[in-house]
């Protein structure tokens, strides 16, 4: 990974995993909590301070795991790491925005809000560059060899590798709803387990249609200029709690039409505006 070194960063914190011999999360977070049942793990980390502030669940169970990233940066963070493992990843960025290279590409990508891919991966060797400039939101899925041979996933489909051109695209409106299931509280009941793993197939079957759809020009998927405005009006109620505002002050603020704000923005985060505003005082006194 020398030429990743020699890389002119500025203004950040490095972390060189494989330097290190550790992985992201024990360098950036520490162990909140802890829940293991028949076989199924949740862990709860916090971010530490001299990074900044949030955190990130990881759920592991039946040759899958999932990470919910949920923080806010001290300072840009760029990620050294080499790994060699088989498995196939799925990547939600609901907020913020990452710079990535890949297998020595002297081309970086730009991941940003409201943007996913899907790739099997058989190594990785590059880094990717977390900015500091916006709070950041991800759903991580990575799902083995095993778990592919489980649901017969590994026959008659071919997906794309992560250096491909044509990998990131954005999130549709289903594949939103379906992530905002994911977000539930730890549960040992065996119908727990059942239903997360029946909603990471709903993802995967539906990030695989998407792809499908662009690439044989079906119903195009297309950038939803609407998710990301919906996702800057959450943003900015909770960043501005100390004022009330109504239904018509939000419309014109953010150019939708209110009828259009009320119903997508219960649509898709499953609660009303009000609703929202309050939980989020709640929270915060």
């Amino acid at each position: 990974m020398q030429n990743k070194k020699r890389r002119d960063f500025e203004n950040c914190k490095i972390l060189d995993l494989e330097a290190l011999k550790s992985n992201f999360i024990n360098k950036i977070a520490v162990e909140k909590s802890k829940n293991k049942y028949c076989g199924f793990l949740c862990i709860e980390y916090e971010i530490l301070q001299e990074f900044g502030v949030g955190s990130i669940i990881e759920l592991q169970f039946n040759c899958m795991s999932i990470l919910i990233s949920n923080f806010l940066l001290s300072s840009d963070l760029v990620v050294l790491e080499k790994i060699e493992e088989r498995r196939l990843q799925l990547s939600f960025l609901i907020e913020g925005e990452k710079i990535m290279s890949f297998d020595n590409s002297s081309d970086d990508i730009l991941y940003e809000s409201q943007e996913s891919y899907m790739a099997f991966i058989k190594s990785f060797d590059g880094f990717y560059r977390i900015t500091k400039s916006k709070p950041y939101r991800e759903v991580e899925i990575k799902l083995s060899n095993e778990f592919l041979d489980q649901h017969g996933l590994n026959k008659g489909l071919i997906y794309k590798k992560i250096t491909d051109k044509d990998l990131i695209i954005p999130i549709t409106e289903d594949i939103i709803i379906l992530l905002s299931n994911l977000e539930l509280k730890y549960s040992e009941e065996i119908s727990f387990k059942i239903l997360l793993e029946a909603k990471i197939l709903e993802i995967l079957a539906s990030q695989i249609n998407n792809y499908k759809n662009i690439n044989s020009n079906q119903t195009p998927v297309k950038s939803d200029k609407l998710l990301k405005t919906l996702y800057k009006v959450r943003l900015f109620l909770k960043n501005n709690l100390d004022k009330n505002y109504s239904l018509s002050q939000l419309s014109l603020q953010f150019g939708l039409n209110e009828n259009l704000l009320k119903t997508k923005f219960k649509k898709i985060f499953d609660t009303t505006l009000n609703e929202f505003y309050h939980e989020e005082k709640m929270k915060k006194s």
